[in-house]
């Protein structure tokens, strides 16, 4: 190639570059500047959000590590004494402990809940309404449940009656319309 062919072809590049610069400036739909600004904004009110987050948490947690006694080394003298007291206290906790017993046993009371399925929703939603009103404890265990037993295709739509005294096969049986 010859010097002017080489100017020339230069002289191209160096035109094509200003073009696109002056167009991606210019036009609408630019996104550097412009929308870097937004997603700036958004950012400092996250980490805003998460640093209130994090200094509740730290002072929940100091909270708690003020509530709880710190154990102190001890002489063992000391040490032998303390844990006579705690034995006494003990002693004395345990008959207050069995007092209550006699006077009042203690029932958990029967939750009572309507669940309700709509026509085409899988049984996870079920599981999910019966969690939420503390009828069962876990709702992967449960789901896991039907899984195993292959009910879980067999959970008809409707509304079902159900109590926390039901065992996990009453409850399928229910959701099944049976």
């Amino acid at each position: 190639m010859s010097k002017k062919n080489i100017r020339i072809l230069s002289l191209g590049f160096f035109i094509s570059a200003i073009i696109i610069v002056l167009t991606s400036l210019f036009l609408p739909g630019n996104h550097s500047a412009e929308g870097q600004t937004g997603n700036v904004e958004e950012l400092e009110t996250e980490i805003t959000y998460l640093e209130d987050k994090v200094a509740k948490l730290e002072v929940a947690q100091d909270t708690e590590e003020v509530e709880q006694p710190k154990e102190t080394e001890q002489p063992a003298d000391e040490a032998k004494e303390a844990d006579k007291k705690e034995e006494a206290s003990d002693n004395t906790k345990d008959e207050t402990d069995q007092n209550k017993d006699d006077k009042e046993p203690e029932e958990t009371p029967v939750i009572k809940a309507t669940v309700t399925i709509g026509e085409g929703e899988p049984s996870s939603v079920a599981t999910q309404q019966l969690e939420s009103e503390k009828i069962i404890k876990d709702r992967q265990d449960f789901d896991k449940f039907l899984e195993d037993k292959k009910y879980a295709p067999l959970v008809r739509p409707g509304s079902y009656e159900i109590n926390s005294d039901m065992t996990y096969e009453e409850i399928a049986q229910k959701l099944m319309g049976r």
